[in-house]
């Protein structure tokens, strides 16, 4: 029993990281509730993955700019599509 338990904590204690390590916030058109991974501050250039929550659709994006706010990120992506989403960041 002893050793059940200690697995069922390891496990816990290994997937709890995997759903800290992402960045939340919103789209700015739809206010759509959106999530960016990998959870740091992205550079122009840079590829990321954003998660729609409101349709459980991800897709990996090209980061087009990056506009620091008193308490927000500007994030202004394009989509595989060619779809430019600018999205607001929890600030950091």
């Amino acid at each position: 029993m002893k050793h059940l338990l200690l697995w069922v904590a390891v496990a816990g204690c290994l997937v709890l990281p995997l759903t800290v390590l992402a960045w939340d916030g919103f789209d700015a058109a739809t206010t759509d509730l959106v999530e960016i991974t990998p959870d740091k501050m992205p550079a122009q250039g840079d590829t990321v993955d954003v998660r729609n929550y409101d349709n459980d659709i991800s897709e990996t994006c090209l980061v087009e700019s990056v506009t620091r706010n008193a308490r927000t990120v500007e994030v202004v992506v394009r989509t595989p599509r060619g779809v430019r989403r600018t999205l607001v960041m929890e600030g950091r």
